[in-house]
């Protein structure tokens, strides 16, 4: 017996000594390439196409077996423009298929229809069929026990769905898929300015600042809420400009679509704007963009000349509050005028908080 312990002592001993031989010079070797990016620098997350995630997305047979993958007439990619203010801000969780402003995206295509509301990225799909004039839906996510009734047409490449029975989401479903009709989109090979709004991804737009300007100015961004830096402003005007006592000195203007919301001025369409004007010895001028992550594109003019654009929502974010601080020092004593300008990249809407001045 002790000469059979021997023996196998012996042989887990030679394994071991064969192991290490195996994968020491291995663990040393630093020039190894697993394959996958290094991620030890500051790598930033592109942002998730919702849209071609949705297309690669079916149904699932909840209550219903799933619909036959035939073409039928219907069967295409829709889009309208509500132009109606978006409704996020009002509801911690808005209700689904809730009809809001902004664009929207409907698909029909072998069995399968997809929505996507380009605001928020809210999105889903369902199974449907077609018999005759009628559309049924089923295997909806947020209503799976649900089948919706629809009677539709088509005129002048327009879909129109009237809602004959349909409880999905509280009815929300037939109200939004019936409220307007949906113009349909061209194809993909057709000029964006050629499609109907919301028919194909916007066209993103590089941010850029101006860090250095002539005769002196300064932009510098900061990503944080300002009031909570160290160089946060001696002073603050709220950007709703009602319901206030404004600094002395100090006078804010807005386009008439913009959007109360509070002490904030939200920018919803096109051409929105706000500014402020101050002929007030101060040394910097800066306005705090401020919301949830659906917040967009705009720029920022002091006297007129574009100093910053971008992005709002991702110049800066914590604990799922976006936007950031854009400044403007180094200007003679005179008047002066900070303006904000929403810009029509995509349908979401841009935020501004306050104006910061220094003295």
């Amino acid at each position: 017996m002790k000469t059979r312990y021997r023996f196998l002592l012996i042989v887990f001993a030679l394994l071991g000594l064969l192991l290490n031989s195996c994968i020491a010079p291995q663990s040393q070797n630093k020039e190894i390439s697993t394959g996958i990016p290094d991620q030890s620098e500051t790598a930033q997350p592109e942002p998730t196409n919702v849209w071609s995630s949705l297309l690669v997305v079916t149904p699932v047979p909840y209550t219903s077996p799933l619909a036959p993958t035939e073409v039928t007439s219907l069967d295409g990619t829709y889009a309208k423009y509500d132009p109606a203010p978006p409704q996020w801000w009002s509801c911690l969780r808005c209700a689904d298929y809730r009809p809001a402003g902004g664009a929207w995206r409907l698909q029909f295509g072998r069995g399968v229809m997809r929505i996507y509301y380009e605001v928020t990225g809210w999105n889903s799909l369902a199974s449907y069929t077609v018999s005759g004039d009628r559309l049924y839906l089923y295997n909806d996510p947020y209503c799976k026990e649900s089948t919706g009734e629809y009677k539709w047409s088509l005129t002048d490449k327009n879909l129109t769905l009237e809602a004959i029975d349909d409880s999905c989401s509280f009815q929300l479903r037939g109200k939004n898929l019936g409220g307007q009709a949906w113009e349909a989109c061209q194809g993909e090979d057709s000029a964006v300015s050629e499609q109907p709004r919301g028919c194909s991804d916007p066209l993103v737009e590089e941010s850029h600042q101006v860090p250095v300007l002539s005769n002196g100015l300064n932009v510098s961004v900061y990503e944080a809420d300002i009031r909570l830096a160290p160089s946060s402003p001696d002073v603050y005007a709220h950007a709703s400009g009602e319901n206030q006592s404004l600094p002395e000195g100090v006078r804010i203007s807005y386009s008439d679509e913009s959007l109360l919301y509070g002490t904030n001025r939200v920018l919803w369409v096109d051409d929105d704007w706000v500014e402020v004007v101050t002929a007030a010895p101060f040394t910097s001028i800066g306005v705090q963009f401020r919301g949830d992550y659906v917040i967009g594109w705009a720029r920022v003019l002091f006297d007129g000349r574009e100093v910053w654009r971008g992005d709002t929502s991702r110049i800066w974010s914590d604990l799922k509050i976006h936007g950031g601080y854009i400044e403007v020092s180094g200007f003679d004593v005179g008047e002066h005028t900070l303006r904000v300008e929403r810009l029509e990249v995509d349908s979401r809407p841009v935020v501004v908080a306050f104006f910061g001045f220094k003295r």
